[in-house]
């Protein structure tokens, strides 16, 4: 019996990341929650926050940052469609590490010309990128 799988596609503004990729299961970072997708979920359509997103293809896994956007499930087509999505190993644990500790100085200050939501989306994608780093450093042990 053939194994099922889901075609995922990620979409950002700026380009296309994944097309048609056929995983074994998709998790994702829901406002309500992580939520897992496998072949056969009912459709859907959800808004993303700031996570780590999963996908297992061929016994492999592959983490990705996403940040902001929303997913839609349908078919078991598995749309992404976000303001960002970076795959893991292309995420600079050094950069990572010096956004965050900018983006916390910058909220630390507080002045009136501060763009507090914009600071706070810094941190948490600074953040998000410095999990995926973790993520990546405990699957080469």
């Amino acid at each position: 019996m053939e194994k099922k799988h889901l075609l995922l596609t990620i979409v950002t503004p700026e380009k296309t990341v994944l097309t048609d990729k056929p995983v074994e299961f998709v998790t994702i970072p829901a406002f309500g929650g992580e939520m897992g997708i496998l072949p056969g979920h009912a459709s859907f359509v959800v808004q993303l926050r700031e996570g780590v997103m999963h996908y297992k293809e061929d016994h492999r896994k592959e983490v990705f940052s996403v940040l902001n956007g929303f997913a839609e499930v349908h078919k078991d087509k598995v749309l992404i469609m976000a303001e960002a999505a970076e795959l893991g190993k292309e995420v600079n644990e050094e950069r990572a590490r010096q956004a965050y500790q900018k983006a916390k100085e910058t909220l630390a200050m507080r002045g009136a010309d501060l763009d507090l939501d914009a600071a706070q989306a810094s941190l948490r994608r600074a953040a998000v990128r410095l999990k995926i780093a973790e993520i990546r450093r405990k699957h080469k042990q």
